[in-house]
């Protein structure tokens, strides 16, 4: 009975000398981690303040703008420098005029490649803005199309009704001439809306209303060098009257800009 009365007393103090010790090593107040970049002049935060921006369809955002740069790539792989001649020809005109009168089958494909890439950039910058803009809830996928097939529809039935008058005027020349300013102008809008496209939906810290607002200003420079660039072909053609030109921005060009900017407050 002694023995077990001894045995039970020394179990007991291993006991609780194994769980002292195990208690203090718990109880161990572990040291901070010293970083390796302590003692430098680097700003540790930065002062950005990022913007919670709304879920506006940014997958299919970013497939639109996969699609855009595959186009650009290929017309880069199969053009010779059709970017530079584009851009040089959208701000020189008698550029412009030289390149209307080339006729090349494999460049006037990669000219229509390069203005649908223009309609789908501008169809997509025009779409994600009235989504930020409208006072109720818009799908990106459904507005990208309707917009897209506004514009083409709108610019396939003005240069039907411009192709008509050249026919009862004998303007083909200077219809071919308009025709490929407004193209290569077109084209040049929408790849400038590129970079402003990708702010609208990925930028953590640019405000969506300053690129709205920028990709306006470009949209109507673009708008206005077409308009500036109608009335010099116009004034040099001894066909056309003064009269005949203002029928022509009555009907096509300022009636048109009112619609789009009653279209734009309704979605407010």
């Amino acid at each position: 009975m002694e023995d077990v009365l001894q045995d039970s007393v020394q179990l007991t103090a291993v006991d609780s000398v194994m769980t002292d010790s195990i208690q203090s090593i718990i109880e161990v107040k572990e040291e901070p981690v010293v970083s390796l970049f302590q003692e430098h002049q680097l700003e540790v935060q930065n002062d950005f303040n990022y913007l919670e921006k709304p879920e506006i369809g940014n997958g299919f955002a970013f497939t639109v703008l996969f699609v855009c740069a595959a186009i650009i790539i290929y017309l880069q792989r199969n053009s010779d420098n059709i970017f530079g001649d584009v851009i040089k020809a959208s701000f020189d005109l008698n550029q412009a005029q030289q390149d209307a009168r080339v006729e090349n089958s494999q460049r006037t494909r990669n000219l229509l490649i390069l203005q649908l890439l223009g309609f789908i950039s501008i169809a997509l910058f025009i779409a994600g803005s009235a989504i930020g803009f409208a006072a109720k809830p818009l799908n990106l996928q459904n507005t990208f199309f309707i917009v897209l097939a506004a514009l083409i529809g709108f610019v396939l039935i003005k240069k039907l009704i411009l192709w008509s008058l050249a026919q009862v005027f004998e303007l083909r020349q200077e219809l071919k001439f308009h025709h490929f300013n407004l193209n290569i102008l077109q084209s040049v809008a929408g790849l400038a809306l590129i970079p402003l496209t990708l702010l609208i939906f990925y930028s953590p810290q640019i405000p969506n209303q300053l690129v709205v607002y920028t990709g306006l200003a470009v949209g109507a420079f673009f708008y206005f060098k077409g308009l500036q660039r109608g009335v010099s072909i116009a004034l040099n053609s001894p066909v056309l009257s003064t009269l005949h030109l203002f029928y022509y921005f009555c009907a096509l060009e300022i009636l048109p800009a009112f619609v789009l900017i009653r279209i734009v407050q309704g979605l407010q």
